[in-house]
């Protein structure tokens, strides 16, 4: 019954109406379970069988019982079986679900396409992730998340870039108290009166050299620094407590406020665009709809 020496493998089939059978010990629910014949099922056990070299199962015409080595087999068999059948329920969850990243205060510009993306695939679960302005590419890299809401522009040459979603006014967070706080707007020459928060370090990606100032300002006045800042929260604290300022956008006053920080008109740099991006070789047909429907909705709010 044994099979040549280097000829054996496994047959999942088989592994898995032995598993079945050793739970219900009827051949008959066996196949009503698997959905096969029962002649089917009684095939793939014998064949399991020859592959060990002995019987596993012994069975008369009124019972069905493992016996001890096939007993040694369900033990070592059943655990490795679950947890393969974890891995794919997991990965086909994975496989069901839209996951988008966003920066700081930018998830709400997919608002309307995600309203009309769950209408349109009501069992499709959508979560939104937010990103660290230190890692900002690394979870979409990383497959953790499926597309991303990112500010442009974007020329990384691993993604793809997809359609513009909102263009943000350039706003100036000062503190209450600041001089500039009652001001109708603050320009970028201005800057060199004050200290401006500097992103951190690790923010290096092409669109810092357009969303915040340089090292001067367009007629070279120079514009000290203050402490980089990581997130919305440590800036508006630092704002808030020092006499630095940060150059931010429309978004951020809908998402990260704090009692003792306004924000003002700001002038001299572009407005900031967001833009959907997904990784080139992701081939998810549910972000290509995503897409889509973004690009629908700019197209009719034109």
């Amino acid at each position: 019954m044994s099979e040549p020496a280097g000829s054996f493998r496994v047959d999942p089939a088989e592994l898995e109406a032995f598993l079945v059978l050793s739970e219900e010990l009827h051949f008959g629910r066996t196949a009503q379970r698997l959905g096969l014949s029962q002649p089917r099922v009684s095939q793939l056990i014998r064949s399991l069988e020859n592959r060990i070299g002995r019987k596993l199962v012994d069975r008369t015409s009124r019972r069905v019982r493992i016996n001890p080595l096939g007993e040694q087999l369900l033990a070592g068999v059943a655990p490795a079986f679950a947890d393969l059948w974890q891995a794919f329920v997991e990965v086909r969850e994975s496989a069901r679900r839209l996951r988008i990243g966003f920066l700081g205060p930018y998830g709400s510009t997919l608002d309307g396409p995600i309203a009309r993306f769950r209408r349109q695939f009501p069992d499709y679960p959508v979560s939104f992730i937010q990103v660290q302005w230190t890692d900002i590419y690394g979870p979409l890299r990383r497959g953790e998340i499926d597309c991303q809401i990112s500010l442009a522009p974007v020329t990384q040459p691993d993604l793809t870039v997809g359609p513009e979603l909102a263009v943000f006014p350039r706003l100036l967070a000062v503190g209450r108290n600041h001089r500039w706080a009652g001001r109708a707007e603050v320009d970028i020459e201005e800057l060199a009166e004050v200290r401006v928060i500097q992103p951190h370090r690790d923010v290096v990606f092409e669109f810092a050299r357009s969303f915040w100032p340089g090292a001067a300002t367009p007629a070279g006045r120079p514009i000290a620094t203050a402490p980089p800042a990581r997130t919305e929260p440590e800036m508006l604290s630092a704002v808030a407590h020092g006499e630095a300022v940060f150059v931010t956008t429309a978004a951020m006053p809908t998402r990260f406020t704090h009692p003792e920080v306004v924000f003002v008109p700001f002038t001299g740099l572009p407005p900031a665009r967001t833009l959907l991006v997904w990784r080139a070789d992701n081939a998810d047909p549910k972000v290509l709809e995503l897409a889509r429907l973004a690009e629908r909705e700019r197209d009719a709010a034109r």
